[in-house]
């Protein structure tokens, strides 16, 4: 299957989301005296989609290939074997597999393809394009997310837009300045700015004084705590000041991460008076769990969160107070009624989806059906003598709150196995 590839220094990501094996690959472009240009690659695996189809006992195996060209052709390939380490299905945390790599790079209009699967076979594509301007003068290299590991920072696993959602959270982030002049003096800012409030957050930033090294390129690394800052998207904003500058042309970066505080999520759900008639139309146990699940491709990153957490020990009434505060917020005098409208498209949805493992709304083309809506044409193609069997749907407008805004959108779905619906 043919997807785009999350491009990190780019902002451009679509979800690899589906039944087959979830892979993400994070991009930033580097530059040293030497080597010249060169990207690092960071290849996140979602534990869930990994170990659910690895039928082995043995560690499982996942073959990397990435291809990167330009207009005169192929400049630079890598290819990795990624043993990951075994982990239980039944286990209460699953881990994802982070590995990064680096590949020669070059200026200008740039493509690169990573192919990707199970055990030896390549089953899948991510792909993208982007462009890498010449080195002149002073810089900072796009920023990029890290976590501690040890006494060591490393790539942090990105499956889009960078989410913060522990009761005690540290940012780390990590960037290149280059061509610092050692007559001058330098440093580095940042803070945090509310794409929400359109404001910085006051106690959220930092400065570093920075001595340019003798390679011309100076690493910088830097950590916040956000404990304390509210559920929202941010910003980290960084700039590179240099003495006798102009301030017009100070070096600057950015990138966006959202903020779950769970402090804040535990007191609105504590606080919520239970109606007993949610707790009719959602039941206990299993029958409760499998609505919440079906909420969401149509929530948001911080209920999306929620959803998450919420494991076998969380208790039904948790649960039902967190279901009316979820339409309640969105329907403030038809809660219900909203409800009971997108319950019965959910029993539509798994009538027509599902399979005997997979509910209706965890299947690729449930998730779109829900999160977008009914698509503007569709387009099936069951029985192809040359090919798999596929399904097109188009979109003219996709236009939902927790989606970006966007034009004529295709989406194909593709029956590898053959079999069943999926």
């Amino acid at each position: 299957m043919r997807r785009m590839l999350f491009l990190g220094f780019l902002s451009s990501f679509l979800s690899t989301y589906g039944q087959g094996l979830r892979l993400t690959t994070d991009v930033h472009p580097y530059w040293g005296p030497e080597i010249s240009h060169y990207l690092e690659l960071t290849y996140s695996i979602e534990p869930m989609s990994l170990y659910a189809q690895w039928s082995d006992t043995s560690a499982p195996r996942v073959t990397v290939v990435a291809v990167l060209q330009g207009n005169a052709g192929v400049i630079s390939a890598d290819k990795l074997d990624l043993s990951c380490p075994i982990q239980r299905l039944d286990a209460q945390v699953l881990y994802p597999v982070v590995q990064n790599s680096f590949l020669a790079a070059d200026t200008g209009h740039l493509h690169l393809t990573v192919y990707y699967g199970l055990g030896d076979n390549l089953s899948d594509t991510l792909h993208g394009t982007f462009y890498i301007a010449p080195q002149k003068g002073v810089q900072l290299a796009p920023l990029a997310w890290k976590e501690v590991q040890g006494k060591r920072l490393v790539p942090r696993a990105q499956f889009g837009q960078a989410v913060y959602a522990q009761d005690t959270d540290k940012v780390h982030f990590y960037t290149h300045g280059y061509r610092l002049p050692k007559s001058k003096k330098s440093f580095f800012t940042y803070e945090v700015y509310s794409l929400d409030s359109q404001r910085p957050m006051e106690g959220f930033g930092g400065v570093q004084r920075l001595t340019p090294d003798e390679d011309l390129v100076t690493a910088i690394q830097g950590s916040l705590w956000i404990t304390d800052l509210p559920t929202g998207q941010y910003e980290l904003r960084c700039t590179l000041h240099v003495q006798d500058m102009e301030k017009a042309y100070f070096p600057q970066e950015r990138l966006t991460f959202y903020r779950v505080n769970p402090r804040e999520l535990a007191r609105w759900n504590e606080h919520t008076p239970i109606d007993p008639r949610w707790m009719g139309q959602l039941g206990t146990g299993d029958s409760l769990r499998h609505w919440i699940n079906g909420f969401y491709p149509i929530a948001t990153i911080a209920e999306r969160q929620q959803i998450e957490r919420m494991g076998p020990g969380m208790s039904d009434t948790a649960i039902w107070r967190f279901a009316q505060r979820f339409w309640e917020v969105r329907y403030p005098t038809e809660a219900l009624t909203q409800f009971l409208s997108y319950k019965s498209l959910l029993r539509q949805i798994d009538s027509e989806y599902s399979s005997r493992s997979v509910p209706g709304y965890a299947t690729d083309r449930g998730r779109i059906f829900l999160q977008y809506g009914a698509p503007t044409l569709t387009e099936k193609r069951p029985f192809e003598t040359d090919g798999y069997p596929y399904e097109i749907w188009q979109y003219n407008t996709l236009d939902v709150p927790n989606a970006p805004y966007q034009i004529n959108k295709i989406f194909i779905f593709v029956n590898y196995a053959v079999a069943g619906r999926n």
